[in-house]
Parts: structure tokens; sequence; C-alpha cells
């Protein structure tokens, strides 16, 4: 009976944290993937581009400035206005790299400008049977951060991955 009791009231308190913990706003599109939290927004490709295959062509290419909404995964910051785009390489033995492009708001010029571009992080494949999977977490705001789930087949080099976030921490 008191594993009963315990059990019921460590499930009450899980609900009642679940409760007070901010919500990320979910947005179902076909094309893009929608977070929202705190002012800021994730927006990712379900079906993203990599752009690269090699590391070097993207350490050289990442320092330069892009089209603006060039990145398959990109981050609006609400303060300090920033926009932050990740262009995706996976290496001949499944590493995703991604290269990160930070745009911060001129107001003086009344638009974004480069600030740095670098690769920011790297993840080894997951094994799976169904090909290559990795789990990319970002932080959109100080409360919530999303995991991504990036698939492709395990064949180099990588055209496209599949993104979802199933769940929202």
């Amino acid at each position: 009976m008191r594993r009963w009791i315990l059990g019921a009231l460590v499930s009450l308190v899980a609900a009642a944290q679940a409760e007070s913990q901010p919500r990320a706003a979910v947005v179902a599109d076909r094309a893009a993937l929608r977070v929202e939290s705190g002012g800021n927004e994730l927006v990712a490709l379900r079906d993203a581009p990599v752009a690269y295959a090699r590391l070097a062509e993207l350490a050289v290419d990442i320092a330069q400035p892009a089209e603006p909404g060039a990145g398959p995964i990109r981050i609006a910051r609400a303060w300090p206005r920033q926009l932050i785009d990740y262009v995706l390489c996976v290496t001949s033995d499944g590493t995703l790299v991604l290269g990160e492009r930070l745009q911060t708001f001129d107001p003086g010029e009344r638009r974004y400008v480069m600030t740095k571009g670098e690769i920011a992080r790297s993840y080894r494949p997951l094994d799976t049977r169904d090909g290559w999977l990795w789990l990319v977490e970002v932080a959109l705001s100080r409360e919530v951060t999303v995991v991504l789930e990036v698939r492709a087949p395990a064949s180099w080099p990588v055209e496209s991955v599949s993104v979802t976030a199933d769940h929202v921490p």
C-alpha cells in the first residue's frame, strides 16, 4: 500500500512540475519545422540539403557571408536581435558537422550583418539499422532546448537529411 501511495505522489509531483515548465509552441508545416519559445524561433527544413561533403570546404566557406536564409536550420533570436544559420556537412565516416553563421542586427544600417562564421560542433552517428541518425540539441531559449532528429542513409556523399523534432524537452 505504501508503494502505491508513494508512486501516486511521485506521479502528481512530476505532473505538477511538467505543467509549471514553459512550453514551446510547435507549428506544423510540411516544408519546415517551426518551434517558438521566449520570442525566439527555430526553423528547420524537414528535407534539409547537405551543402558540404568535406570539412575543408565547410571551413573555408563558412567564414564568407551568404544569402539571407541560406541555412537549412535557423534560429531567430529576439534579444539581442540575431540570426543564426546552421549549414550541414556529412563526412565520409558519417560525422555530421554544423557550420554556424551568426548575423547581428545593426540599427545604424537597419539590417543584419555577419558577425562570425565558424564550425560550431560535430556529431558521430548513432547506431541504427536504417542508416545514420544524429541527435542535435539546439538551445532555443533559456527554458527550452529542442532535440532535432537528423537522419540519412548510410551512404556517402549525403545530399540531404530528414529533420524531425518528435520531442521538445
